[in-house]
Parts: structure tokens; sequence; C-alpha cells
């Protein structure tokens, strides 16, 4: 079990260095903006493949204390787009002292409190806090910026941090559990930003159809068809490894994480596009480092989750 940890990850990091050799070459020859996201990619993707190593070999809650950082920091940069007002500060900081509760269902391994936290408990509370203190002027948008925020950045994230501790939530697979929960994660990560690396690429070379052009101009249905078709290959070839996939749900999950990346990045767009546009359309000098890295996954986790969780444990 060891030596077959320590192959992938050889393999894993081969294949990450031949990818920065060519994104580099990329990005020297074109040095075109074009590629930006491209090279933010690669780097998001050294970051991922090393705090996945080090958690693999050393333990799980380092990927967990990572994920609620990260999480924490998305939603910073999503409260630092919205137009608030000082009344509103008391519901943000409730909202952050809710990150460190949500993960810690998940490190003692209680699934049941972890799925029904935020969207139930949270979404029930947070209102009152704006009301016995805030008062009811702008009531509706600041709780509703926030809970979107809450449930988009950390919940639909947070899925993340579940797999690891399939062992713990798993209720009949125990086996599949330890061999499989935290490649799971790997499996995941590695389809969606495939999805979202070919969907980009295609686009540019190729797109000439956009799919929603006010939502996210970047979006062209080649781009859409390239993604999902390179992801459903990669999961049909990639899956006996990482996962207790069978071929027929392989190719499931694959459509999931290409359908889910897609909606994903579209809502996330949308989204941004509220925030940092003023009335009169005109961009703000806001900076987004991190929600565009992880749009994609605030769906492909949740679904794909739950999606393994249904069929195998």
């Amino acid at each position: 079990m060891v030596t077959e940890i320590y192959t992938y990850l050889y393999i894993i990091f081969i294949v990450l260095i031949a990818i920065s050799i060519v994104v580099s070459m990329i990005h020297y020859f074109k040095k075109k903006k074009d590629y930006d996201e491209l090279v933010m990619r690669t780097k998001l993707w050294w970051g991922m493949a090393i705090i996945f190593s080090v958690s693999l070999i050393f333990s799980p809650t380092i990927s967990l204390v990572s994920l609620g950082i990260l999480c924490t920091l998305v939603l910073k940069e999503y409260f630092s787009m919205t137009k608030t007002r000082k009344q509103d500060r008391r519901i943000f900081i409730w909202a952050y002292l809710a990150i460190p509760l949500h993960f810690y269902w998940i490190y003692i391994g209680w699934y049941g409190m972890f799925i029904i936290f935020i969207p139930i408990y949270v979404f029930l509370f947070l209102p009152l806090v704006r009301i016995f203190k805030s008062g009811s002027i702008g009531f509706l948008n600041s709780v509703a910026t926030t809970q979107w925020g809450l449930m988009l950045m950390v919940f639909g994230l947070s899925h993340l941090a579940l797999f690891p501790k399939l062992t713990e939530i798993s209720e009949h697979e125990y086996e599949l559990a330890v061999q499989y929960g935290g490649w799971l994660v790997l499996f995941v990560v590695v389809l969606t930003q495939m999805n979202d690396v070919v969907h980009y690429l295609v686009s540019k070379k190729l797109g000439k159809h956009k799919v929603i052009p006010s939502a996210n101009p970047n979006l062209t249905w080649e781009g859409f068809i390239g993604g999902l078709s390179a992801v459903i290959i990669m999961s049909y070839f990639l899956a006996p490894y990482l996962t207790p996939l069978s071929k027929s749900h392989s190719i499931v999950a694959a459509m999931l994480i290409g359908f889910g990346g897609f909606f994903g990045t579209t809502v996330v767009s949308v989204v941004r596009r509220n925030l940092t546009f003023n009335h009169e359309g005109v961009k703000e000098g806001i900076q987004d480092k991190f929600i565009k890295k992880i749009d994609s996954l605030t769906y492909t986790a949740p679904l794909f989750f739950h999606f393994v969780y249904y069929f195998y444990f």
C-alpha cells in the first residue's frame, strides 16, 4: 500500500513538471495575458499536489486545516466584493466563526451534523443576529448575501474534506474507504481542473458559439463539449486506479463533473459580475485571487461526493 502511494505521487509530480514546462513555454513565447489563467491554474495544481501529498503521507488533518483556511480566505474575498454597511459586520463575524465549527464536525466524523449545520442551523441563526443588533434596514440583502457566500464558498467546497473521512462516516464499506478515501479527492480535483483547462483552451482557439454571454463570455459550446469529452475519457481510464467506480459509473461521474464544473463556473461568474460591477456596468478595482480558482469545485465537490457516497459507502 505504501509503495503504491509513493508510485502514484511520483507520477503526479512528473506529470506536473511536464505540464509546468509546457505552460511556461507557451507563456514565454506567446507573451499574452490570454494565457495568464493557464499559469494561475498550474500554480494551483502545485499547491494542491503538495498539500495532498503531505496529508496522504503524514495526516489527513493537514488537508482539513488547509481547506478550512482556503474557505476562510475565499469567503473573505467574497465579502470584500459586497457593498456592505457597518451594520453588516456583525453577521460577517458570525459567518467566519461558523467555519471552524463546520470543519470540526468533519474532523470528528459527524456526517449528520456536517450536512445540516450550515444549510439549517446557520441559516436560521444568522437572520436573528442581523435583526437584534442592526434592525430591518438592508436586512434581506445582507442576510442573503452572507448565506449565499457560506453555501457556495464554504459548504460546497468543504465536501472535499469528507473523502479522507469516509473510514469514519461509511456505513457499509470500510475497506473501500481505507483504500480509496484519499484518492477520491485527487480524482475529483484532477477531473475538475482538466475540464476547466480544456474548456478554456478550446474556447480560446476554436470557440465561436457563446453559451451564456451575459454570464461569462469565455464559455463556449465548443469548449464545453471539448472539456466534457476530455473528462469522460480521463475518468474511464483513471477511475480503476483511484476510485471504486465501475466503468459505467465512471462515465456518469465524469458527466456530473463536466456539467457541474460548467454550472459552477457560470453561477460564480454571475455572482462575481454582480458584486464587482457598479450600477453603470463598469468593473470596479477588486481583485479575486481565490474565487476564480475554485469556482467549478463549489459544484463538482458536493455532486461527486454524494454520488460516490450513495452508491459505494
